[in-house]
């Protein structure tokens, strides 16, 4: 098994940037859209700035602070100024809200929660009894602060849902944080003079990662965007010319259906574009290299892992998820019995980016196993790997779909379904639906004393008033 040499820089992602900052203090690591620019040395500034805020509010090392929250620069100062505090960072997606948001908070128990005034006025309610700061209080943030971490300590935290298919802590280290993004770096090529648009949710490894930290850690700037919108990526486009993207497959769908004439203009500053979070269609991806006459990239990896493979312009086939990034081991074997197999089977991984584990120790001994006398993590997904080494996505073991990139976990649904007084048994299945990739249905056996006295839209108006915006079921059926 071949594995290309991971060069370790062996620091936390903070301290990475600040490398950055200290080589070229005056050179711009981001934009807004808004036209906001923070310089590196501004960047590092303001962080050690927003760590100081948090000891003032009681955050020691070891404590959680409690991340939600779009793009916009105070994200960014947030997350690295709780990793200079020496805080575990749980990273939620600003889209949470009610009972998603109350079990990610009481399971966590976070010092203080960084919420933007956007997410604390709609979920006032659930953020009432704890201890939080929006974007306007870490704007003011004065002073320095920072404690020194372990390259072993706990660095972030996402919620996503386990082997199990239920969400849990997904815990990374300041090790496997690094790990998940310099492997990319090095396998891309990214450097100073490169300029990345980031068009997808940092509270996603795609966004966050791939796209965003991949440019600070190389010293070269990034564009932000609040989300995906048409009139921005041009405005930003046209003055910074980036080099390269990572986004959904939707996003390149939707730029060249608004405006070829754009994406091939686009194409005169790209190297390369890249293509992560959801099944890219080969269609798609030949005619945005024919717009733009630059490869449309793949990269491939789960919360646990993320970033594990990727193509390079150099070694690209469409329709490929391109090969093990530097450093990463991969083994396909039989599910049921694993099995070595050679050409298709469920993906097992060891490499830097690869989680601590979860809290749960029974989640632990189901995601990883000894084999060779080493320790795998499984990914639940099937893929097949051809003669030249490259990898394609088969399909899935663990339950989930995609919609627009997000992953949606039936169990969760399902779990919060049971709590309907009517609701007898329920199975959520996803349906195919389009570019958007999947829609959650309910199917659903109603209890005998229900059924006529109950519809299908209160069925789903009790459980889509529960869930973030992306995870809403769509359809119900009875049986």
């Amino acid at each position: 098994m071949e594995v290309v040499e991971y060069k370790d820089p062996g620091k936390p992602v903070h301290k990475l940037i600040e490398e950055q900052a200290n080589k070229n203090p005056d050179k711009v690591a981001f934009v807004y859209e808004d036209g906001t620019k923070l310089t590196y040395s501004e960047l590092v500034k303001r962080s050690k700035a927003v760590a100081n805020l948090l000891k003032e509010k009681g955050v020691q090392k070891g404590d959680t602070v409690f991340l939600i929250m779009f793009n916009r620069p105070e994200f960014v100062t947030g997350l690295l100024g709780s990793l200079y505090a020496g805080a575990r960072v749980v990273i939620a997606d600003a889209l949470t809200q009610k009972e998603d948001l109350a079990f990610q908070l009481e399971d966590s128990k976070p010092k203080v929660v960084l919420a933007d005034s956007e997410v604390l006025e709609r979920e006032k309610e659930t953020l009432k009894d704890y201890q939080v700061l929006t974007e306007d209080d870490l704007a003011k943030a004065q002073g320095e602060h920072e404690v020194e971490v372990d390259y072993e300590d706990d660095a972030r935290i996402f919620y996503y849902a386990g082997i199990a298919g239920r969400t849990m802590q997904v815990i990374h280290s300041h090790r496997s944080f690094t790990g998940a993004i310099v492997p990319l770096v090095q396998a891309e090529g990214i450097e100073e003079s490169d300029v990345s648009l980031v068009t997808v949710p940092l509270t996603h490894v795609l966004g966050l990662d791939a796209a965003f930290l991949s440019a600070l850690v190389s010293g070269g700037t990034a564009l932000l965007l609040k989300k995906f919108n048409m009139n921005k990526i041009k405005e930003l486009a046209k003055e910074h010319k980036p080099t390269y993207i990572v986004a959904v497959p939707l996003v390149y769908q939707t730029m060249m259906k608004e405006d070829e004439e754009f994406v091939k203009e686009l194409g005169k500053s790209l190297k390369w574009s890249m293509s992560g979070g959801a099944y890219l269609p080969p269609d798609d991806q030949k005619r945005w290299e024919e717009l733009t006459g630059k490869p449309l990239l793949q990269v491939y990896g789960m919360t646990e892992a993320p970033q594990i493979f990727a193509t390079t312009p150099q070694k690209h086939k469409i329709g490929s998820l391109g090969f093990p990034l530097p450093g990463v081991e991969a083994l396909l074997v039989d599910p049921d019995t694993l099995e070595i197999k050679e050409d298709q089977g469920e993906l097992l991984v060891r490499g830097p980016q690869v989680m601590k584990g979860y809290p749960e120790e029974e989640e632990n001994k189901k995601a990883f196993v000894e084999l060779q006398g080493k320790r795998w993590l499984r990914t639940g997904d099937i893929l097949a790997k051809d003669e030249e080494g490259f990898y394609y996505f088969r399909g899935v073991r663990k339950r989930m779909l995609k919609y627009k990139g997000y992953p949606i976990f039936p169990r969760d649904l399902e779990l919060i379904l049971q709590k309907h007084p009517c609701v007898e048994e329920v199975t959520v299945e996803g349906e195919p639906a389009g570019e958007v990739g999947q829609i959650p249905v309910a199917k659903i056996k109603l209890k005998e004393e229900c059924k006529g006295k109950v519809s299908e839209k209160e069925i789903m108006d009790f459980v889509n008033s529960r869930v973030a915006a992306y995870k809403k079921v769509r359809k119900v059926v009875f049986l």
